[in-house]
């Protein structure tokens, strides 16, 4: 499931329409069974227990909504992309509403990506159902007049990123993570203090087990002499 084909942190510069599918529609975008949720730290990929509901993948030879939304929804709405970015994917969308010359859209946020068009985003409707919509869909609201449905401009308003954070009721437990792209590896490196190797075990769990703090930590219950000095453990596994 982590050989994400067609999935990449940095996609290539080519252009692509993005799909259309009609509002509160069942998802069926991705060619994967399963969603990335991309992290600081690195990836979730899991088969997503919850049903998705498609919003704003629109296209230029098909009607859409359009007319004002709630005052402060396109912010709320920008500040819902790429927290967390969801299912990047490999080149970027070009907006069809768009001369050719404006494409690809930027992302306007002061530390956002390049790019707005290369990923998606999930909103939580009501339990068990997640609103899916590509991250061009701010661009369709603040440029086109798009109105999405009422219900996906709630869910916007009490969006709370938290719910990519484990412990969640949208992430099963069977998830599988991704730190750095790398996988679960044991290393053996000498104490800085005592002289004598240990083997020291990495697996991604998150952002707060980085690879020095869990290099401290195993050392520290290794060698009561330990001086925190793990830069070898770092070396090999970044």
């Amino acid at each position: 499931m982590t050989d994400l084909i067609g999935r990449l942190s940095h996609p290539t510069p080519y252009l692509a329409s993005v799909t259309y599918f009609a509002d509160l529609t069942p998802y069926a975008y991705s060619h994967f069974d399963y969603d990335t949720v991309n992290h600081e730290w690195g990836t979730l990929d899991y088969r997503p227990r919850y049903e998705r509901l498609n919003v704003g993948w629109l296209d230029a030879s098909q009607p859409f909504d359009t007319g004002p939304v709630s005052d402060g929804f396109a912010s709320a709405l920008l500040d819902v992309i790429g927290n967390p970015s969801v299912n990047e994917t490999r080149g970027l969308h070009s907006c069809e509403f768009c001369p050719q010359d404006a494409n690809p859209i930027a992302d306007p946020r002061p530390d956002g990506r390049p790019w707005l068009a290369f990923r998606e985003i999930r909103v939580p409707a009501r339990p068990g159902v997640m609103f899916a919509a590509p991250a061009l869909i701010w661009h369709y609201v603040s440029a086109h007049a798009y109105r999405p449905p009422a219900e996906f401009v709630e869910a916007v308003r009490r969006y709370d990123a938290g719910w990519a954070t484990e412990p969640s009721p949208w992430i099963p437990p069977d998830a599988e993570r991704e730190v750095w792209n790398r996988s679960p590896i044991n290393v053996m490196i000498p104490c800085g203090s005592c002289g004598q190797s240990f083997e020291l075990h990495f697996t991604p769990v998150g952002p707060e087990h980085s690879a020095p703090s869990l290099a401290n930590q195993q050392l520290r219950q290794q060698c009561p002499d330990h001086d925190g000095k793990e830069w070898e453990f770092w070396d090999k596994i970044r």
